[in-house]
């Protein structure tokens, strides 16, 4: 008996079928297509499927050939390979966007067990996937902070940090925003009831690539009520004293104190400048296998094998100093401190570097003179100071120009002379413009410049001596410093790294 279709013929219409919406579905996470034009691509992939993916990875490849010095099959590979990656993450749970990221508070509840185990239906249910989506937004878009404002009686606006620049992402309504803020307050474990004495808390998001922190600040305002989010730097513990941002001098000296059985180095910069992620890379250097590592930090960021860790809870009692003298009894080899915040801290920080521990700590300041200054002001003895301190770094954080769209600066005569001058080939010099790639601000990614102080014999003498004068140092040991630091940018301003504007900006 004959058929009247060829089965054949039909299973492949079948897989066809499914293949397309399968892939209609996975281009809303696609490396290849531009978030504006995702829906438009997600439609024409219905119709035509695989063919517009293989187009969409022609035209990708061609474009960054002319850009790219490497051959055409390895960034086919790197772009297949992204797109596999953006896929895996988009079957994370087998559904929508809203489900590829799990929101838990402290004691691991999701956050649909808090709003009666996923019972909520319509506006509640649409609050929580929209809470879902702000978080998942701000971690595709690396940024560093989420705000949510009160502009206005009726209107919220919602902003990422991102290279540590705030970028306005939309305004929502009040009677929205304030659900999604009840949202995050109640992951974590906040009072959602009180909206204007100021609270925090903590919550973790767990996605395909492992799960990341988050630390939750609100606070009554005008108009309403202010939720600050950080994002914990998940990626900081992947650093090394190779890829931090170190020169080879200045590594080779970092290098060389760290192997050291008793010295302290003291990172310095503003918040935000990369001390934590710097002092991680410090650590990452250190066989944690041979030496006791123990770290008391606000909060913790990242986990590190072998090393024991200590997070600062208030509350609780558990403050920096009350850590430090404990830490002291636990036979460490390596000590890392957070941050300085008092005397105490330091005085003990100190004195530990002097009694065969290896010191690492971070200090708001802004340059390595100021920090003696610092710490004076802190009330620790000069002596002390002379003789546990051993190395001080400032660092700064410097947006990177975008690759896709920086174009050669336009130079004044007054800085063409400058450049003659220093001997400094001008034409390296690119200045930002913005595009699709770097969502128009010119700049993708950052990186770190430092300026390293190794304290001498003369120079301790000098401090313990009082030769060193406060006053001296808060007129002339800032600029110093930011002349140092202004150096070290400059070399990646001629090499066409970052422009003029941003290291003005930033070092001033």
């Amino acid at each position: 008996m004959s058929l009247y279709f060829n089965p054949i013929k039909l299973v492949l219409l079948i897989g066809w079928f499914y293949l397309c919406v399968y892939l209609a579905q996975r281009v809303q996470f696609s490396v290849l297509v531009v978030k504006e034009r995702r829906p438009i691509a997600s439609f024409l992939t219905l119709i035509f499927g695989p063919l517009l993916i293989l187009l969409l990875l022609i035209v990708d490849v061609c474009k960054h050939k002319s850009e790219d010095e490497r051959s055409v099959i390895a960034i086919i590979q790197e772009r297949v390979s992204a797109a596999f990656n953006h896929i895996r993450s988009a079957t994370f749970s087998g559904r929508k966007g809203e489900d590829m990221i799990e929101l838990l508070d402290s004691s691991g509840r999701n956050i649909k067990e808090i709003y009666g185990h996923g019972k909520g239906k319509g506006r509640d249910s649409h609050i929580l996937n929209l809470t879902k989506d702000i978080i998942f937004d701000a971690l595709q878009e690396d940024a560093s902070d989420i705000l949510i404002d009160p502009k206005d009686n009726s209107t919220h606006e919602l902003r990422f940090r991102v290279d540590g620049m705030l970028r306005t992402m939309e305004y929502m309504e009040m009677q929205t925003s304030q659900a999604v803020i009840n949202s995050i307050k109640a992951i974590s474990n906040m009072d959602i009831a009180e909206k204007r004495r100021p609270q925090d808390g903590a919550f973790v998001a767990n996605t395909v690539s492992g799960s990341v922190s988050f630390r939750v600040v609100s606070a009554g305002v005008v108009y309403g009520e202010k939720l600050s989010i950080r994002i914990l730097n998940q990626k900081a513990g992947l650093f090394t004293l190779d890829s931090v941002g170190l020169t080879k001098k200045q590594q080779v000296i970092v290098e060389k104190e760290i192997q050291k059985p008793s010295s302290m180095i003291l990172m310095c910069g503003p918040t935000g400048s990369g001390k934590t992620t710097t002092l991680y890379s410090m650590l990452n250097q250190i066989d944690l296998f041979t030496r006791n590592v123990i770290t008391v930090e606000d909060p913790v960021e990242y986990t590190l094998a072998n090393a024991s860790q200590i997070e600062v809870n208030p509350k609780a009692g558990i403050t920096f100093a009350k850590t430090l003298r404990s830490i002291l009894r636990q036979d460490p080899d390596v000590i890392c401190v957070g941050e300085i915040r008092d005397e105490e801290t330091a005085a003990t920080a100190l004195r530990a570097s002097q009694t065969g521990h290896l010191v690492l700590a971070t200090l708001h300041c802004n340059s390595n003179a100021t920090a003696l200054v610092r710490l004076l002001d802190l009330g620790v003895s000069s002596l002390l100071m002379a003789s546990g301190l051993n190395l001080l770094i400032s660092q700064r954080l410097l947006r990177r120009l975008c690759e896709h769209c920086k174009i050669p600066a336009e130079l004044t005569p007054a800085q063409i002379r400058e450049f003659r001058k220093k001997k400094v080939n001008y034409r390296s010099v690119y200045q930002a413009v913005g595009c699709e790639e770097c969502h128009n601000t010119g700049y993708r990614g950052r990186f770190a410049i430092f300026d390293i102080l190794l304290l001498n014999d003369q120079m301790k003498e000098e401090i313990a001596n009082n030769k060193i004068l406060i006053t001296e140092l808060r007129r002339t040991g800032d600029k110093k410093g930011k002349s140092n630091l202004y150096k070290q940018g400059l070399k990646k301003v001629v090499s066409g790294i970052t422009s003029l504007s941003e290291l003005k900006r930033v070092v001033g």
